[in-house]
């Protein structure tokens, strides 16, 4: 996974460590993402989107328990002749049925259901069943209102960006999405006259570089709130343990364990996953 839960702007914002010069912006970036991965190893889940297949076991049932799953585009089962073979869309569910994990405030599939009328079984089977689609907590995203400007070829390292009056509105650590890519942005350039230029590592989370018309539309992705909150809180206590030790906690407090907020752990409370859920 190739992001961040939170940007590099609103860590150095008066309300986190209030640091407006960018003397050490590299390495604030490299603590984000630290804590990202952190957070991704605490709760047992990934809270971006990554597309991609995996394979699973076969239960010999009419359900398979996965992974966080924002949308299966395909499902494929090996037969006894150990032949590969598509299912047709109609024939499972993703469950819970009202997950809705595009939208703010969703969760994502668990489970993938054969429909009632589906006279077949997930194979009882090693490695038997293949689910391609988008994996992760959920995939949430917000239109910037920003545009490309001028096209954008799949090699180009910079993406210019139309932002007329809209000032600097992206930040590094922020994940786009331009058409069907992911790009996590490095940096930000900001001319002052309606011009942005990204700096940013292209096809990101399993998707591929490519082309984009000028005028293209760039979505930011947005993460569950408490994620992104304990990302900034952890960054920020990482920091100022470099600096100068750890934050100074109230009396009777028990410990900042582990180099780790207690703040940090109760917000990433409701996203621990319980139970674990292995592909092959």
């Amino acid at each position: 996974m190739t992001n961040a839960y939170a940007d590099l702007a609103t860590l150095k914002s008066a309300s986190v460590l209030n640091a407006p010069d960018d003397a050490h912006d590299g390495r604030l970036l490299t603590l984000l993402e630290a804590a990202s991965r952190w957070i991704d190893g605490y709760c047992g889940r990934q809270f971006g989107a990554m597309r991609g297949e995996r394979r699973f076991d076969g239960t010999g049932k009419a359900s398979l328990t996965v992974p966080d799953l924002v949308v299966a585009s395909e499902v494929r089962v090996r037969e006894a002749s150990g032949e590969w073979v598509g299912w047709p869309a109609a024939d499972w569910l993703l469950y819970p049925l009202n997950a809705a994990p595009t939208e703010p405030g969703g969760r994502p599939y668990t489970r993938i259901m054969l429909a009632s009328g589906a006279r077949r079984r997930f194979p009882l089977s090693r490695a038997g069943v293949v689910v391609s689609g988008v994996w992760g907590y959920g995939d949430v995203r917000e239109d910037t209102a920003l545009r490309t400007d001028g096209n954008t070829a799949a090699d180009d390292e910079t993406v210019a960006v139309s932002a007329p009056g809209a000032g600097a509105t992206l930040s590094a650590g922020h994940t786009v999405r331009i058409d069907d890519e992911q790009m996590y942005v490095a940096g930000v350039a900001d001319d002052g006259q309606g011009e942005l230029t990204l700096t940013a590592q292209r096809g990101v989370n399993g998707t591929e570089r490519s082309a984009h018309a000028a005028g293209s539309a760039i979505l930011v992705h947005r993460y569950p709130k408490g994620v992104s909150e304990a990302c900034l809180l952890q960054a920020a206590v990482w920091w100022r343990e470099r600096l100068a030790g750890p934050f100074a906690l109230p009396e009777g407090d028990g410990g900042d364990v582990g180099g780790v907020s207690p703040t940090v752990r109760t917000l990433l409370a409701p996203y621990r996953r319980r139970n674990a859920v292995l592909g092959v």
